[in-house]
């Protein structure tokens, strides 16, 4: 067992280190509920002692540091330390090694929203002392140099963005803000020694935001940026004058202590922040509590705390179950909270542990099982989700001790399986428009591209009078992009606040023309989902529903084999489902339930649809918007479902409640045809799916496939997506996919339909400008796997954000 008088503490090791760039061959050990699997075991060369958060990169592969290792000929023979990377199968990769003047001691690992990485390193430039740090008071003697900020692109090529000058010491939890700057603390330092808050530009301009006195806190450990756009985070304590405190901070910093901590109710808050769904923000602490077991008579807690102030303490850990957790807590797409301890547990070694919002503590796993430990010791770092299904971790040492010459070993990578998200089902709304920034509803503006925007779906529902969405785990929203100037935007990514930027798309437009796209998207911290364009724009978000854990109010997922269900081109549907066109600005109801797409006798509540239009009179009739809601009840607030500006067939999906009779209503605002595919309902009827919201993960992509070309007709071999590296279970009857085309040079129609059925008689998008485009869609399967038919030559990229299952 290891036992630190501060988190900033690590083992230098003073002797040349002679290893080859090896790692042990993956073991596996089961354990309840979960299994676990050591990837990788560090050598020396290719780093020594992992310390903080891992970060998942745009390749799917896993990043994190090492405090040193990495060229053995720096910093006194132990190497100054690394970044590497590792994937699911455990091949570790040296990615970039410090040298001293560039780093020393790597602290922080951030994937930035351009795709470079952005970090911290402990010391430097000085890069020559080498020893253990005795308390977070020794810290500013600790390393003269400073430390640094850089920036580090997939390929390993570094940029000092900021060098400090005495003591700065970079440390704790480093955050990308929606300003697109970053965000960070010095451990001791600033006017009184006692650290500072600081955020720095990409390009490295740097300002300090405040400087901690000592009552007001001491030695903080970073900041998270919360729903509200402030910054919160947690300070150790100097044990003197106080234990530690929580601390609130705003952008242009003006700082608010939160909570300070008393030792029964936790003591010397090392990690960062979690904010929860809830807007509660959760936390742990190193020491205090109520058990005096541990070495220090304090092994600490886990608490979570409001924005006013109100603590709770959910667990006081007592040894047995671990003691000394470091690093702050994973919320997982279970609900549910990960972290691990330091010290203790079954074996002395540590543990890594679920907790449950409501404080019911599980240990998941109890480190040093092994003889020699080689499945790791005392984990220190913060707990990682990616997006194939796995929990990622780091042990500060143990692992293969025949790689490297301390008898405590090097350190390890780690896997957790068994995160299982839980059940949800769907709850119908109105449509209601929560957010247009163009008139500046809710106190929103245009987003600047490169940087994302925090959208508070629940207050914006409240205020816009779209209901109490408090309940909500998940929304169904219509995302409409309008670019400024018409500047083109490469892509937009929504996604839940408080979660890593995913490298998946939302919607794209290059040209620059208005767009709308539909997106399940889970809901984030506070609630919130972030946006980000790599263009400027303004943003309309529009809800028609929610989903909720299952309830008495609560519709399951009913697949249907996709379906034509009207068509305004053709005479031949039943009445009210066919011709003639759409007339400008008139509403139209189309009664659903008399097409034979819907088995009779099911009650549906609402509709799972794509909904295509199709210029009339002629090629190049534009449509600004079209608007789909239920029969009788008329929008609250305007809304739209799709747009058509430049005249070309266009399509979005869209889950539209049933009205009067079943049916739905239409209003085009300009002349045009309207086509209406089915691919499922939601109901209280028996037999029916739940959601099942996971990390967003591109599940296919022909342009990683054999060399790359683009294909036409039918793909073969069929999609597999239970085979693709999201981690979806073979449990899952539907996915809710981001379909997106790069047509060569145009694409007629695209068609996503299950793999072993006969291919129907539908579209799933349109491409016939050759413009990129993109569609949200439900595709049913039954064996893992679907099939997709290009009319015209196509790239295929497919995201996953859900699932449906029973």
């Amino acid at each position: 067992m290891r036992s630190h008088s501060a988190p900033s503490a690590f083992c230098r090791l003073s002797t040349t280190l002679y290893f080859a760039l090896m790692f042990c061959t993956a073991t596996v050990i089961s354990s309840p509920a979960q299994s676990f699997t050591t990837l990788a075991s560090f050598s020396g060369s290719n780093g020594i002692q992992p310390f903080s958060a891992m970060t998942q990169g745009p390749d799917g592969n896993v990043y994190g540091i090492t405090q040193a290792g990495g060229n053995l000929s720096a910093c006194g023979g132990s190497g100054c330390g690394t970044v590497f990377k590792v994937t699911p199968t455990g091949t570790l990769t040296v990615i970039y090694s410090f040298s001293g003047p560039d780093g020393d001691a790597p602290e922080a690992l951030v994937l930035g929203s351009d795709g470079n990485f952005y970090g911290t390193t402990f010391c430097a430039p000085n890069g020559s002392l080498h020893h253990t740090v005795p308390s977070p008071q020794a810290a500013a003697g600790f390393c003269p140099g400073g430390g640094t900020i850089f920036k580090l692109s997939l390929n390993g090529v570094l940029t000092t963005l900021h060098a400090f000058s005495g003591g700065g010491a970079p440390f704790g939890v480093f955050t990308e803000g929606s300003d697109g700057n970053f965000y960070g603390t010095l451990r001791a330092s600033g006017l009184y020694g006692f650290g500072t808050v600081f955020k720095i530009t990409p390009t490295g301009t740097l300002t300090t935001l405040y400087n901690f006195a000592g009552p007001d806190g001491a030695y903080p450990n970073g900041v998270i940026q919360g729903v509200d756009g402030n910054f919160y985070g947690t300070t150790f304590g100097d044990q003197t004058d106080n234990q530690g405190t929580l601390f609130q901070i705003t952008p242009s910093g003006m700082l608010t202590t939160i909570h300070s901590f008393n030792g029964p109710d936790g003591a010397r808050p090392a990690g960062g922040l979690k904010q929860a769904t809830d807007g509660t923000f959760y936390g742990v602490t190193a020491g205090g509590g109520v058990f005096n077991n541990c070495p220090n008579h304090d092994c600490g807690t886990v608490f979570k705390i409001t924005s006013s102030g109100t603590l709770t303490t959910l667990h006081s850990f007592s040894g047995p179950d671990g003691s000394e957790p470091w690093a702050g807590l994973l919320l997982a797409t279970d609900g549910n909270f990960y972290g691990t301890n330091d010290a203790q547990g079954v074996h002395g070694a540590g543990t890594a542990f679920r907790i449950t919002p409501s404080g019911i503590l599980t240990t998941v796993y109890n480190f040093c099982s092994e003889s020699g430990c080689a499945d790791g010791e005392s984990p220190e770092g913060a707990l990682l989700e990616s997006s194939d299904g796995l929990v990622y971790g780091t042990t500060n040492i143990g692992g293969n001790t025949g790689t490297c010459d301390t008898p405590s070993g090097c350190g390890t990578v780690f896997s957790l399986s068994g995160v299982t998200p839980n059940p949800n089902q769907f709850v119908p709304v109105t449509p209601c428009r929560l957010v247009d920034t163009r008139s500046g509803n809710g106190g929103s503006r245009a987003i600047q591209g490169g940087r994302f925007a925090i959208f508070d779906v629940r207050q914006l529902s409240l205020t816009n009078g779209c209901g109490d969405l408090s309940g909500a785990t998940a929304y169904s929203l219509n995302l409409t992009l309008i670019p400024k100037d018409h500047q083109s935007v490469s892509y937009v990514t929504m996604w839940p606040t408080g979660d890593n930027q995913p490298w998946v798309s939302t919607m794209n437009s290059p040209d620059g023309r208005t767009k709308a796209s539909a997106a399940i998207v889970r809901a984030g911290a506070g609630g919130a989902v972030n946006i980000f364009p790599t263009g400027t724009t303004d943003v309309v978000l529009d809800i028609n529903g929610y989903f909720a854990p299952p309830g008495s109010s609560t519709l399951t997922f009913h697949t249907l084999v996709p379906c034509r269900i009207a068509d305004t081109r053709s005479s031949s549907y039943p009445q009210g489902l066919g011709g003639p066109y759409l007339s400008a600005g008139v509403a139209r109801d189309f009664p659903l339930l008399n097409s034979s797409c819907i088995p009779t006798g099911v009650n549906v509540a609402a509709y799972s649809l794509n909904v295509t239009v199709v210029p009339y009179p002629n090629a190049g009739s534009s449509l600004g918007y079209l608007e789909l809601w239920p029969t009788g009840e008329q929008p609250q607030n305007p809304v739209s479902t799709l747009n058509n500006p430049t005249g070309t067939t266009v399509a979005n999906a869209a889950i539209v409640m049933a009205g009067t009779n079943g049916a739905i209503t239409a209003y085009p605002s300009d002349e045009t045809q309207l086509v209406i595919d089915i691919n499922g309902y939601f109901s209280t009827d028996a037999g029916g799916l739940s959601l099942y919201p996971t990390v967003p993960c591109r599940a296919f992509d022909t342009r990683g496939i054999g060399n790359g070309q683009p294909f036409s007709g039918t793909l073969a071999p069929p999609v597999d997506v239970v085979g693709s590296p999201c981690g979806i279970p073979s449990a899952a009857q539907a996915y809710v996919f981001n379909a997106t085309v790069v047509p060569s040079p145009t694409l007629n129609y695209l068609t996503l339909w299950p793999d072993g059925e006969g291919q129907p008689v539908v579209s799933t998008l349109n491409a016939v400008d050759g413009s990129i485009t993109s569609n949200m869609a439900i595709v049913t399967s039954s064996d893992g796997k679907i099939d997709a038919y290009a009319r015209g030559m196509t790239q295929l990229i497919l995201d996953i954000s859900s699932y449906f299952a029973p």
